[in-house]
């Protein structure tokens, strides 16, 4: 074939690659062999690998939730900005080239304000990552391949989709073993009602040794009495075991914002509490005495 003719053929296989792109086509070609093993051209096969069921509707929960959610492909970025249009993400797609040759802090800001990369490698997905977590972000990744293992890994939540290869489940955090992703929004709720209980006991046992330190003290210093007995330990103990076993089961309601432990609201809450059960136990003492 005359190098005119194949400028001409190869103009039109990409212009049709772009089309089906456009309309979230992957375009394979197809050759064959004749009689002299030389390969001839036979066409082009558009294939249409549609989003899970339950994506669009995933990603808009978890955007309510707080969850700024990226997608990050190899195919096409006319593939990418079809897909994105589909399943809740908005539209600013960009190529990968977008922050490779950029410094660090330019490229995270660029990741940051993007909705997505396309035409990315392992590689790639890996630096998206470990960018995001140096701008202090939580980041979680889903993933089914052997080149997304290695991102999986380094994400702070890896998640394996239903039917990952074993690479992939080896270096995630949460595999899942059923079709879809809306478990990753009941795995974000249930974190979130684990933390509140989390918070409700780091104030419990703060205020309950301030309150135990305070009135043993103040007991001993302006009563002259020692209210630490052996039976009064192992008392102390056992009374304190059952509202810590409670927590655990407590009835929480899970936040819309993702939670963060704010140290100051928890040390003045239970300080507040502590010192409440200062003045209780000294009702309770003045009354029994």
């Amino acid at each position: 074939m005359p190098d005119h003719e194949k400028e001409k053929l190869t103009k039109e296989l990409n212009s049709l690659i772009d089309e089906f792109a456009s309309k979230g086509f992957r375009t394979l070609g197809l050759a064959k062999t004749d009689h002299t093993e030389i390969w001839q051209y036979v066409g082009l096969i558009p294939l249409f690998d549609p989003p899970r069921e339950d994506s669009a509707q995933t990603i808009k929960t978890a955007r309510e939730m707080g969850v700024d959610v990226k997608m990050v492909t190899g195919d096409h970025t006319a593939i990418g900005k079809q897909i994105a249009q589909k399943v809740n993400i908005k539209n600013n797609i960009l190529e990968v080239s977008a922050f490779l040759d950029k410094p660090d802090r330019e490229a995270a800001k660029i990741i940051e304000k993007a909705d997505g990369f396309a035409q990315v490698f392992p590689e790639h997905k890996y630096k998206i990552v470990e960018l995001l977590q140096e701008r202090n972000h939580i980041v979680g990744m889903t993933g089914d391949g052997v080149n997304d293992a290695p991102a999986l890994k380094k994400a702070d939540v890896g998640i394996a989709v239903d039917g990952a290869t074993d690479a992939a489940k080896s270096a995630a955090d949460i595999v899942l073993t059923s079709p879809g992703l809306s478990v990753i929004i009941d795995a974000i709720k249930e974190s979130r009602k684990i933390f509140q209980r989390m918070n409700s006991y780091a104030i419990y046992r703060i205020a309950e040794t301030i309150r135990v330190l305070l009135f043993i003290t103040l007991a001993i210093l302006v009563f002259n009495f020692y209210p630490v007995t052996a039976i009064m330990i192992v008392l102390l103990a056992f009374f304190n075991d059952a509202p810590i076993m409670a927590i655990a089961f407590d009835n929480v309601k899970y936040s819309k914002d993702p939670e963060k432990w704010n140290m100051r609201v928890v040390l003045s809450m239970a300080t507040f509490l502590g010192l409440i059960g200062v003045v209780s136990s000294f009702g309770i003492f003045t009354l029994v005495k």
